[in-house]
């Protein structure tokens, strides 16, 4: 019997796992009377790559029959069905979240028309009033009611100095007769009853001065009241006139403010509108890129778990030995001795 040593490299991609197969099969010369039933390599080694070590289904000293699981990683496929499963959940509540529209707010009505006839009336009505006011003070100061009273002031100052020379003179000619000697005593009684009248009539021009006097202060009281009452109603058609204008500059003022109120809110509502445009344009964007993103990473899951399989021993037989060649990328890399059952069958020539 001769025997040679075939060296076989079998790589099976099943999944993340790879098996490299290393056999040694003698080959026996047979009779022609035997028929080979079978031939099967005595050892293999297989070459695993697992992410856990618990992805391992095997010890050193199993025995495996043909088909028996010698790795599966189940872990992995257990992460990524949950990672499916949380990804479709995902992409769902998305697409049951309502897209948002655009509300369009109610029209904005235009400011109503507005008239300032009316301020504008009672501006003219003040200024009528205080014309009229200021033309009745002008008047009052242009007319000069002590005309009369200074005459009759005059006058009875007059008659004081003259009913004042005359009671003089009398005075100095009863004083001469007094002192003339054989003069008869009715002209002394005569002269001293003139000098009484003089008197009399001093009195009266005295107190005829102290009438006009008084009469001409009361008429001086009297102008200086009714130059003041004018002087107030003046005072008081100017402040109305004021007031009145400045009703009518606040109106327009106030008017002012709500076309200047109304253009902002114009505009105001214009950016608004087009910020929720945007907006809304921006989260349906948002909304496809997320749902892009999420299908592209269930595509990449659902390929990862396609790509998961089972690695199943090729022939019954003993695990002799299981070694970890390296480690790198969260994955070991583990060579796997198997020794194999060999059955050989024999039928006799007829």
């Amino acid at each position: 019997m001769n025997k040679f040593t075939l060296q076989i490299f079998i790589f099976l991609l099943l999944g993340t796992g790879a098996i490299a197969v290393t056999s040694q099969t003698p080959t026996n010369s047979l009779s022609k009377n035997s028929i080979i039933e079978a031939n099967q390599p005595k050892r293999l080694k297989i070459t695993l790559t697992v992410n856990d070590p618990a992805d391992l289904k095997i010890r050193e000293g199993d025995r495996v029959v043909k088909g028996q699981i010698l790795s599966d990683r189940d872990l992995e496929r257990r992460r990524l069905s949950r990672e499916r499963m949380a990804t479709l959940i995902t992409i769902n509540k998305i697409e049951k979240t309502p897209v948002p529209t655009l509300k369009i707010a109610p029209e904005l009505r235009e400011l109503p028309p507005v008239s300032f006839a009316i301020a504008e009336s009672e501006i003219q009505q003040a200024e009528l009033k205080f014309t009229q006011a200021q033309r009745n003070l002008q008047n009052a100061l242009s007319y000069d009611p002590f005309i009369t009273a200074k005459a009759n002031i005059d006058k009875a100052r007059a008659g004081i100095e003259s009913a004042s020379r005359a009671f003089q003179l009398q005075q100095r000619k009863l004083d001469a007769v007094n002192g003339l000697k054989g003069l008869p005593q009715e002209m002394l009684e005569h002269e001293t009853e003139k000098l009484r009248q003089k008197q009399t009539e001093q009195e009266t021009a005295q107190a005829q001065f102290d009438f006009y006097t008084a009469e001409y202060r009361q008429i001086e009281s009297q102008q200086s009241q009714s130059i003041g009452d004018l002087q107030n109603k003046v005072q008081l058609a100017r402040a109305d006139l004021e007031v009145a204008q400045a009703r009518l500059r606040q109106a327009k003022e106030d008017r002012e403010t709500a076309e200047y109120g109304h253009r902002i809110t114009l505009a105001r509502r214009a950016e608004e509108s087009n910020q929720a445009v945007i907006a809304i344009a921006n989260q349906k964007l948002d909304r496809e890129f997320k749902l892009s993103q999420l299908q592209e990473q269930l595509s990449s899951i659902e390929e990862k778990l396609n790509g998961i399989a089972q690695v199943k021993s090729p022939y019954n037989g003993v695990i002799k030995r299981i070694k970890t060649q390296r480690q790198a990328d969260n994955t070991l890399t583990v060579t796997v001795t198997l020794t194999t059952e060999s059955s050989l069958s024999v039928t006799p020539e007829n």
